[in-house]
Protein backbone atom coordinates (compact mmCIF):
# COMPACT_ATOMS: atom_id res chain seq x y z
CA UNK A 1 0.00 0.00 0.00
CA UNK A 2 3.09 2.47 0.61
CA UNK A 3 4.45 1.82 -2.74
CA UNK A 4 1.19 2.77 -4.67
CA UNK A 5 1.02 6.09 -2.89
CA UNK A 6 4.47 7.24 -3.20
CA UNK A 7 4.31 6.14 -7.68
CA UNK A 8 0.78 8.45 -7.91
CA UNK A 9 2.60 11.50 -6.20
CA UNK A 10 5.37 11.40 -8.79
CA UNK A 11 3.79 11.05 -11.71
CA UNK A 12 0.80 14.34 -10.84
CA UNK A 13 4.11 16.56 -9.90
CA UNK A 14 5.84 16.38 -13.49
CA UNK A 15 2.34 16.40 -15.05
CA UNK A 16 1.63 19.36 -13.62
CA UNK A 17 5.35 21.09 -13.95
CA UNK A 18 5.03 19.98 -17.66
CA UNK A 19 1.44 21.74 -17.79
CA UNK A 20 2.58 25.02 -16.06
CA UNK A 21 5.67 25.33 -18.18
CA UNK A 22 3.85 24.94 -21.71
CA UNK A 23 1.08 26.99 -20.51
CA UNK A 24 3.53 29.82 -19.28
CA UNK A 25 5.44 29.38 -22.98
CA UNK A 26 2.24 30.21 -24.58
CA UNK A 27 1.54 33.11 -22.84
CA UNK A 28 5.29 34.16 -23.15
CA UNK A 29 4.92 33.67 -27.07
CA UNK A 30 1.88 35.11 -27.15
CA UNK A 31 2.74 38.34 -25.17
CA UNK A 32 5.81 38.93 -27.61
CA UNK A 33 3.60 38.42 -30.70
CA UNK A 34 0.63 40.87 -29.52
CA UNK A 35 2.50 44.20 -31.21
CA UNK A 36 3.49 42.66 -34.66
CA UNK A 37 -0.33 41.63 -34.75
CA UNK A 38 -1.54 44.74 -33.65
CA UNK A 39 0.62 46.69 -36.05
CA UNK A 40 -0.35 44.61 -39.20
CA UNK A 41 -4.08 45.31 -38.45
CA UNK A 42 -3.29 49.12 -38.04
CA UNK A 43 -1.08 48.85 -41.43
CA UNK A 44 -3.88 47.33 -43.02
CA UNK A 45 -6.61 50.06 -42.31
CA UNK A 46 -4.17 52.57 -43.10
CA UNK A 47 -3.59 51.57 -46.48
CA UNK A 48 -7.08 51.84 -47.25
CA UNK A 49 -7.95 54.88 -45.91
CA UNK A 50 -4.59 56.10 -47.94
CA UNK A 51 -6.22 54.55 -50.92
CA UNK A 52 -9.55 56.50 -50.30
CA UNK A 53 -7.69 59.82 -49.35
CA UNK A 54 -5.56 59.57 -52.97
CA UNK A 55 -8.81 59.04 -54.67
CA UNK A 56 -10.18 61.99 -53.30
CA UNK A 57 -6.64 63.87 -54.05
CA UNK A 58 -6.75 62.84 -57.61
CA UNK A 59 -10.25 64.15 -58.45
CA UNK A 60 -9.55 67.42 -56.61
CA UNK A 61 -6.46 67.80 -58.90
CA UNK A 62 -8.61 67.20 -62.05
CA UNK A 63 -10.74 69.83 -60.95
CA UNK A 64 -8.03 72.24 -59.90
CA UNK A 65 -6.04 71.53 -63.62
CA UNK A 66 -9.50 72.04 -65.23
CA UNK A 67 -10.23 75.16 -63.48
CA UNK A 68 -6.59 76.49 -64.31
CA UNK A 69 -7.15 76.19 -67.61
CA UNK A 70 -10.57 77.68 -67.65
CA UNK A 71 -8.79 80.66 -65.75
CA UNK A 72 -5.98 80.98 -68.49
CA UNK A 73 -8.50 80.84 -71.42
CA UNK A 74 -10.25 83.67 -69.35
CA UNK A 75 -6.71 85.17 -68.98
CA UNK A 76 -6.07 85.38 -72.71
CA UNK A 77 -8.89 86.14 -73.75
CA UNK A 78 -8.79 89.62 -71.83
CA UNK A 79 -5.47 90.02 -73.14
CA UNK A 80 -6.22 89.68 -76.60
CA UNK A 81 -9.23 92.06 -76.54
CA UNK A 82 -6.98 94.40 -74.67
CA UNK A 83 -4.59 94.50 -77.41
CA UNK A 84 -7.63 95.09 -79.88
CA UNK A 85 -9.34 98.02 -77.86
CA UNK A 86 -5.57 99.48 -78.00
CA UNK A 87 -4.88 99.47 -81.67
CA UNK A 88 -8.73 100.36 -82.09
CA UNK A 89 -7.61 103.44 -80.06
CA UNK A 90 -4.59 103.77 -81.46
CA UNK A 91 -5.89 103.77 -85.22
CA UNK A 92 -8.75 106.49 -83.60
CA UNK A 93 -6.23 108.71 -81.96
CA UNK A 94 -4.22 108.98 -85.33
CA UNK A 95 -7.45 109.53 -87.73
CA UNK A 96 -7.94 112.53 -84.90
CA UNK A 97 -4.52 113.96 -84.97
CA UNK A 98 -4.77 114.41 -89.09
CA UNK A 99 -8.03 115.33 -88.91
CA UNK A 100 -6.89 118.22 -86.29
CA UNK A 101 -3.66 118.82 -88.09
CA UNK A 102 -5.83 118.97 -91.48
CA UNK A 103 -7.98 121.61 -90.11
CA UNK A 104 -5.14 123.84 -88.51
CA UNK A 105 -3.82 123.15 -91.60
CA UNK A 106 -7.09 124.56 -93.33
CA UNK A 107 -7.48 127.57 -90.70
CA UNK A 108 -3.38 129.20 -91.40
CA UNK A 109 -3.99 128.98 -95.15
CA UNK A 110 -4.54 132.62 -96.32
CA UNK A 111 -8.09 133.02 -98.59
CA UNK A 112 -7.46 132.08 -101.87
CA UNK A 113 -7.87 134.93 -104.48
CA UNK A 114 -11.33 135.45 -106.52
CA UNK A 115 -10.87 133.74 -109.57
CA UNK A 116 -10.29 135.58 -112.83
CA UNK A 117 -12.73 134.51 -115.75
CA UNK A 118 -11.17 133.48 -119.17
CA UNK A 119 -14.22 132.97 -121.15
CA UNK A 120 -18.16 133.77 -120.87
CA UNK A 121 -19.97 131.28 -120.26
CA UNK A 122 -20.52 129.06 -123.21
CA UNK A 123 -23.00 126.30 -124.08
CA UNK A 124 -21.97 123.37 -125.05
CA UNK A 125 -24.51 120.28 -126.49
CA UNK A 126 -27.26 122.60 -124.48
CA UNK A 127 -25.53 122.50 -121.53
CA UNK A 128 -24.49 125.44 -119.78
CA UNK A 129 -20.29 125.46 -118.87
CA UNK A 130 -18.81 127.79 -116.37
CA UNK A 131 -14.97 128.78 -116.77
CA UNK A 132 -12.65 129.57 -114.39
CA UNK A 133 -9.24 130.25 -114.14
CA UNK A 134 -7.53 128.39 -111.38
CA UNK A 135 -10.91 127.59 -109.91
CA UNK A 136 -9.63 123.98 -108.51
CA UNK A 137 -9.40 123.84 -105.34
CA UNK A 138 -7.94 120.56 -103.51
CA UNK A 139 -6.95 120.02 -99.78
CA UNK A 140 -4.88 116.92 -100.72
CA UNK A 141 -1.06 117.25 -100.59
CA UNK A 142 0.37 115.02 -103.05
CA UNK A 143 -0.44 116.33 -106.35
CA UNK A 144 0.48 114.95 -109.85
CA UNK A 145 0.41 117.22 -113.13
CA UNK A 146 -0.48 114.77 -115.93
CA UNK A 147 0.59 116.96 -119.30
CA UNK A 148 -0.56 115.63 -122.52
CA UNK A 149 1.57 115.82 -125.62
CA UNK A 150 -0.01 114.74 -128.60
CA UNK A 151 1.00 116.94 -131.94
CA UNK A 152 -2.32 119.10 -131.49
CA UNK A 153 -0.94 120.21 -128.55
CA UNK A 154 2.36 121.35 -130.05
CA UNK A 155 1.07 124.77 -131.26
CA UNK A 156 0.07 125.27 -127.42
CA UNK A 157 3.53 124.31 -126.04
CA UNK A 158 3.47 127.62 -124.07
CA UNK A 159 -0.17 127.68 -122.83
CA UNK A 160 0.88 123.94 -121.41
CA UNK A 161 3.93 125.40 -119.54
CA UNK A 162 2.62 128.42 -117.84
CA UNK A 163 -0.40 126.01 -116.75
CA UNK A 164 1.60 123.54 -115.16
CA UNK A 165 3.99 126.47 -113.70
CA UNK A 166 1.32 128.84 -112.54
CA UNK A 167 -0.40 125.70 -110.93
CA UNK A 168 2.81 124.82 -108.89
CA UNK A 169 3.26 128.35 -107.71
CA UNK A 170 -0.08 128.17 -105.80
CA UNK A 171 1.78 124.44 -104.22
CA UNK A 172 2.76 126.18 -100.74
CA UNK A 173 5.69 124.39 -98.60
CA UNK A 174 4.46 120.65 -97.32
CA UNK A 175 3.26 119.60 -100.65
CA UNK A 176 4.62 117.30 -102.95
CA UNK A 177 4.29 117.25 -106.07
CA UNK A 178 5.55 115.23 -110.10
CA UNK A 179 5.29 115.64 -113.69
CA UNK A 180 4.22 112.69 -115.74
CA UNK A 181 3.89 113.64 -119.88
CA UNK A 182 2.35 111.50 -121.97
CA UNK A 183 1.92 110.83 -125.93
CA UNK A 184 1.35 107.92 -128.23
CA UNK A 185 3.99 106.19 -131.00
CA UNK A 186 3.56 103.73 -132.96
CA UNK A 187 5.67 101.67 -131.18
CA UNK A 188 3.22 102.48 -127.98
CA UNK A 189 3.28 104.71 -125.29
CA UNK A 190 5.67 107.28 -124.24
CA UNK A 191 6.46 108.61 -120.89
CA UNK A 192 7.85 111.65 -119.92
CA UNK A 193 8.54 111.71 -115.97
CA UNK A 194 10.20 114.30 -113.36
CA UNK A 195 11.51 113.07 -110.99
CA UNK A 196 12.65 109.99 -113.01
CA UNK A 197 11.74 107.85 -110.80
CA UNK A 198 8.35 108.19 -110.47
CA UNK A 199 7.90 109.67 -107.09
CA UNK A 200 6.81 113.06 -106.01
CA UNK A 201 9.06 115.70 -105.02
CA UNK A 202 8.55 118.10 -101.79
CA UNK A 203 7.82 121.77 -103.01
CA UNK A 204 10.25 124.31 -102.24
CA UNK A 205 12.46 126.71 -104.33
CA UNK A 206 15.16 123.80 -105.21
CA UNK A 207 12.23 121.82 -106.68
CA UNK A 208 10.50 124.38 -108.31
CA UNK A 209 13.58 125.22 -110.41
CA UNK A 210 14.24 121.44 -111.41
CA UNK A 211 10.50 121.12 -112.48
CA UNK A 212 10.86 124.06 -114.82
CA UNK A 213 13.37 122.71 -115.76
CA UNK A 214 12.22 119.70 -117.10
CA UNK A 215 9.42 121.57 -118.87
CA UNK A 216 11.34 123.46 -120.90
CA UNK A 217 13.16 120.14 -121.71
CA UNK A 218 9.86 119.50 -123.49
CA UNK A 219 9.68 121.58 -125.78
CA UNK A 220 9.38 120.86 -129.43
CA UNK A 221 8.31 117.06 -128.38
CA UNK A 222 4.87 117.42 -129.04
CA UNK A 223 3.58 114.92 -131.29
CA UNK A 224 2.04 111.28 -131.93
CA UNK A 225 -1.40 110.57 -130.54
CA UNK A 226 -2.15 110.00 -126.74
CA UNK A 227 -4.19 107.15 -124.68
CA UNK A 228 -5.51 108.16 -122.14
CA UNK A 229 -5.78 104.89 -120.60
CA UNK A 230 -2.33 104.02 -120.39
CA UNK A 231 -1.28 107.72 -118.87
CA UNK A 232 -3.71 106.99 -115.96
CA UNK A 233 -2.75 103.69 -115.40
CA UNK A 234 0.99 105.19 -114.79
CA UNK A 235 -0.32 108.10 -112.85
CA UNK A 236 -2.41 105.93 -110.37
CA UNK A 237 1.48 104.09 -109.73
CA UNK A 238 2.43 107.24 -108.41
CA UNK A 239 1.45 108.06 -104.67
CA UNK A 240 -0.14 111.12 -105.29
CA UNK A 241 -3.41 111.82 -103.98
CA UNK A 242 -5.08 114.26 -107.01
CA UNK A 243 -4.29 114.01 -110.48
CA UNK A 244 -4.48 117.18 -112.67
CA UNK A 245 -4.77 116.31 -116.09
CA UNK A 246 -3.73 119.22 -118.78
CA UNK A 247 -4.99 117.81 -122.50
CA UNK A 248 -6.47 119.63 -125.80
CA UNK A 249 -9.14 117.01 -124.58
CA UNK A 250 -11.27 114.69 -126.89
CA UNK A 251 -9.78 111.06 -126.14
CA UNK A 252 -8.86 109.21 -129.79
CA UNK A 253 -10.98 105.42 -129.75
CA UNK A 254 -8.51 104.50 -131.70
CA UNK A 255 -5.31 104.29 -128.91
CA UNK A 256 -8.39 103.65 -126.03
CA UNK A 257 -9.76 100.23 -127.48
CA UNK A 258 -12.27 102.28 -128.60
CA UNK A 259 -14.51 103.48 -126.14
CA UNK A 260 -17.05 106.40 -126.18
CA UNK A 261 -16.18 109.15 -124.18
CA UNK A 262 -19.09 108.08 -121.63
CA UNK A 263 -17.09 104.26 -121.38
CA UNK A 264 -13.82 106.04 -121.02
CA UNK A 265 -14.48 108.12 -118.46
CA UNK A 266 -16.34 104.95 -116.81
CA UNK A 267 -13.56 102.68 -117.30
CA UNK A 268 -10.89 105.44 -115.60
CA UNK A 269 -13.51 105.90 -112.80
CA UNK A 270 -13.29 102.16 -112.12
CA UNK A 271 -9.91 101.75 -112.42
CA UNK A 272 -9.18 105.08 -109.72
CA UNK A 273 -9.72 102.70 -106.70
CA UNK A 274 -8.03 104.63 -104.16
CA UNK A 275 -10.47 107.60 -104.81
CA UNK A 276 -7.63 110.06 -105.91
CA UNK A 277 -9.12 113.39 -107.23
CA UNK A 278 -9.23 114.03 -110.99
CA UNK A 279 -9.05 117.59 -112.39
CA UNK A 280 -9.09 118.54 -115.70
CA UNK A 281 -7.81 121.25 -117.29
CA UNK A 282 -8.66 122.05 -121.29
CA UNK A 283 -6.30 123.87 -123.14
CA UNK A 284 -6.12 124.84 -126.96
CA UNK A 285 -8.35 124.68 -129.35
CA UNK A 286 -10.79 123.13 -127.34
CA UNK A 287 -14.11 124.64 -128.93
CA UNK A 288 -12.87 122.88 -132.52
CA UNK A 289 -14.04 119.78 -131.46
CA UNK A 290 -17.62 118.84 -129.88
CA UNK A 291 -17.93 116.80 -127.03
CA UNK A 292 -14.54 117.74 -125.07
CA UNK A 293 -15.49 120.38 -122.91
CA UNK A 294 -18.47 117.38 -121.75
CA UNK A 295 -15.66 114.31 -121.83
CA UNK A 296 -13.02 116.54 -119.92
CA UNK A 297 -15.93 117.92 -116.86
CA UNK A 298 -17.65 114.27 -116.56
CA UNK A 299 -14.08 112.96 -116.26
CA UNK A 300 -13.50 115.24 -113.50
CA UNK A 301 -17.02 115.52 -111.99
CA UNK A 302 -16.68 111.62 -111.99
CA UNK A 303 -13.52 111.96 -109.70
CA UNK A 304 -14.45 114.57 -107.01
CA UNK A 305 -12.21 116.99 -108.95
CA UNK A 306 -13.10 120.31 -110.65
CA UNK A 307 -12.91 121.75 -114.37
CA UNK A 308 -11.01 124.30 -115.48
CA UNK A 309 -10.65 126.01 -119.42
CA UNK A 310 -7.83 127.86 -120.87
CA UNK A 311 -7.38 129.46 -123.97
CA UNK A 312 -3.97 131.59 -125.32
Amino acid sequence: MRSRRRNLEVYSLSAVDLFASAMGAFIIISIIMMPDYQKEVRSQGDLEYLEELAGKTEALLQETEEGRRALLEARLAAQTRHQQLQAELATVSSELETLEAEQQARNDQPPPPPPSPVVTPEKEGGNLVTFRFLGLKTDRKRILFLVDMNHFLASHEALVRRTVVRAMDSLQTGYQFGILGFQQQDTGPRFFRWPADGSLANMNDGSRAEAIGFLDGLARRFEGSSSLLDAFEQAFRTPAEAIVLISDGLPNPAFNENLSPGRLVRRITLSNTQGREIHAVTVGDYFKYRGTVEFMESLARANAGGFLALSE
